[in-house]
Formats: C-alpha cells, structure tokens, sequence
C-alpha cells in the first residue's frame, strides 16, 4: 500500500467511475485498476463492485475511505512541515546565564527561540559572570547573559541594562546601618560572593580607593540564598535594587541610604561567529526580548 494506490481509492470513491478517476489523476486507466487490484489484495477487503454503469463503493469501502483521506490529508501537511523545515535554521547553541532569570529574561528568551526556530538544539547553563566569559572564549558556550562591563576585544556585547545594587542588611541591624558611613558597613559582617562572581567586581569597586575591606561572615554565589541570608541575620550583602526594596517592604532587610553600586547586564558571543546562523537567531530573540541594538 502507498499514497498513490490511496489516492486513485479515493478519486474512484468521489467520481463513482474509474475512467473519470484515471483522467484526474493523470494515469491510465490499467494503472488505477491496477492499483485498486493491489489495494484490495494488500488489505483484503473488497472496496468496490462492479457496475455497467462503473463502480460502487462497498460498505468496507466507505469506512476505509474516511482514515484513507485522513492519511492523505496528514501526508499532506507532514510534506508542509518538511518544506518548511528545509528553510529553518538547525543546529545546538548552548546560552550561559547567571543565576537570576528574572535579569536575563532567559526564561522567554528560549521560548521564542523555540517557537521560531523548532529545529535548534537549546541549552541553559547557569555560571558566574567571570564563568560564561571563559565558557565563550573556550567554545563550551556560544553565548550569554553577565553582569559587569564590556571585556576585553575579541567578544561582541550587546548593552542590554543598567542594573542598580544597593547595601542591605538584616531588618534587626536597621539603626546601625542608617547611621553608618562606608567605614563602618565594612566592619560589619559581610556575606561575599566568590572570586569571578559579578558581585564581587561590584563590592571591590565600591570600597575601591577607602582601603576597606569588608568583614566575611558568609560565601554565597546566588542571589535568593544571599537574600535568604540576610533576612536570617547573617549579614550585609549587594542587593539589586528591586529586590532590596521588596524586603524593605516585607520587613526582612534594612537598605542603607549611602551604598549604592552599579552594574550592566550584557549580552555577548564571539565576534568571529557573529555571521553564523544559530547566533543570528538567537541575537533575533534578544532583540525581540529586549528591543534592538542601536545603531
């Protein structure tokens, strides 16, 4: 059995005559005799009688004829797909990420991608800032979101926004972190991000030229557990802005009103692949995300 026998099937069941049926379909009439013959054999079921007048669908005819154009309708679109297909562009990308989708949007990002380009192979991996820089000069990932500044040449960036980082600390410490100056936040105790860590660039330039070194009580290198941290009275940390002052309103963090620092989330892969298909598609997504690249 295939599509062909199906189709003059079909064609013979509309016209209720074989010679019409043969000249729609562009055959000869031995031909769609012939295929009806092997059809009936293949399945054995007889799907017409024979009439002076031309043929008659039995009734095993007229069930099967409901799943055959129901088979050449899907055949049909599975050839649409497949045309489709043919002009999409495939391939595996692996996007690197910080630990926070809510900055990077990653979630939609792979959404989109997904839905646009269903052939590509998409992959999330979470690293630290200084983490996906390595991962993209190395090759283990094509592209990703960070925090910081634009690197070194070699890497293409897109600026995707300024993020605002504030001091906070446990709601129970509030009076002595309003009263505070820079030298005394660093006396307090401090729950730091690793070395590599966009935090700890952020940390180091807010101390930077004061001589201070913040006291470590605690490591962390994710932000829901750095805030988990402080609303448990373990100590001071950066913050981005909007979630500081989300604990400030639910009475778990006490911000400071002098400390403030400042970061980028950047989007970046390597200038030597910017012309490659699956970074052209994914580049789409961003712009689509979080609006398109200055000219």
């Amino acid at each position: 059995m295939d599509l062909h026998q199906l189709r003059t099937f079909v064609a013979i069941a509309q016209e209720g005559h074989l010679t019409r049926a043969a000249e729609r379909l562009h055959i000869s009439q031995p031909t769609a005799s012939a295929h009806i013959r092997t059809l009936e054999e293949t399945l054995q079921v007889t799907l017409f009688a024979r009439r002076s007048s031309g043929v008659e669908i039995t009734r095993a005819g007229e069930l099967l004829l409901r799943k055959a154009e129901a088979m050449l309708d899907s055949a049909m679109e599975f050839r649409s797909l497949a045309r489709a297909l043919s002009d999409q562009v495939s391939g595996a990308v692996v996007v690197g990420s910080n630990a926070d989708p809510g900055i990077s949007r990653v979630g939609p990002l792979a959404g989109l991608v997904s839905r646009c380009h269903p052939l590509i192979d998409l992959s999330i991996e979470l690293r630290a800032t200084a983490g996906i820089l390595r991962g993209i000069r190395g090759g283990e990932l094509d592209c990703g979101f960070f925090l910081g500044h634009q690197p070194e040449k070699g890497l293409a960036c897109r600026h995707l926004v300024a993020l605002t980082y504030r001091v906070a600390g446990p709601v129970a410490w509030h009076d002595a972190i309003q009263a505070a100056d820079l030298r005394a936040l660093a006396h307090m105790p401090w729950i730091l991000a690793p070395e590599g860590n966009a935090q700890a660039d952020m940390l180091a330039a807010l101390f930077h030229g004061s001589g201070l070194m913040p006291i470590r009580a605690a490591q962390a290198n994710n932000d829901l557990v750095i805030r988990s941290m402080i609303a448990e009275g373990v100590g001071l940390s950066l913050v981005r802005a909007d979630h500081a002052d989300e604990g400030e309103r639910a009475g778990t963090m006490s911000i400071s009103p002098i400390a403030v620092a400042g970061s980028n989330l950047l989007f970046a892969y390597r200038q030597a692949r910017a012309e490659e298909p699956v970074i052209q598609a994914v580049l789409a997504a961003v712009d689509k995300i979080w609006g398109p690249a200055p000219v």
